[in-house]
C-alpha cells in the first residue's frame, strides 16, 4: 500500500497514519530551513519598510520546499518567520500546535548576521 492508503490490520480496520517513512521529520526539516534562511539572508541588512515582503518570502519559499521533499507531500505545512533588528538583543520565540502527536511535528531554526535576527518555525500537520 502507498502512503496515502490507510493499512488494514489484521481485524479489518483501518488506520490513517503514516508510515514510519513518510512522517514528518525534523532531522530533515532543519537543515532545509537553515540553507534558505542562510541563501536569503546571508549578507542581508535590516530595513524596517522590507521585512514584510522578505519573511513572506521566506515562508512561502520554506513551504514550497518541503512540499516538495519526497515523502512529505501529504503535510500541511505553515511557517512562521520573524525577523528582527540585530541589536545584541536577547529574544526567545516558541510556537507549537500538534493535533496528532504521532504524524504532526514542529521545527524551529534560527539566523543571525550583523544586522538581523530571524526565527523560522514550521509547523506540520498531516492530510488523513
Amino acid at each position: 500500500m502507498t502512503q496515502a492508503q490507510g493499512v488494514v490490520d489484521g481485524g479489518g480496520s483501518a488506520t490513517l497514519r503514516p508510515d514510519y517513512m513518510h512522517r514528518f521529520r525534523p532531522t530533515v526539516a532543519k537543515p532545509i530551513i537553515s540553507e534558505i534562511l542562510r541563501s536569503t539572508l546571508g549578507n542581508a541588512k535590516y530595513q524596517a519598510e522590507g521585512m514584510v515582503e522578505l519573511s513572506t518570502g521566506i515562508g512561502e519559499k520554506l513551504v514550497e520546499r518541503l512540499v516538495a521533499e519526497p515523502g512529505l507531500e501529504r503535510y500541511k505545512y505553515v511557517a512562521n518567520v520573524s525577523i528582527f533588528q540585530n541589536n545584541g538583543q536577547g529574544a526567545r520565540m516558541c510556537i507549537g500546535a500538534t493535533w496528532d502527536p504521532e504524524s504532526d511535528a514542529a521545527v524551529q531554526e534560527t539566523f543571525t548576521n550583523e544586522s538581523i535576527r530571524c526565527v523560522a518555525v514550521v509547523l506540520a500537520a498531516y492530510v488523513y
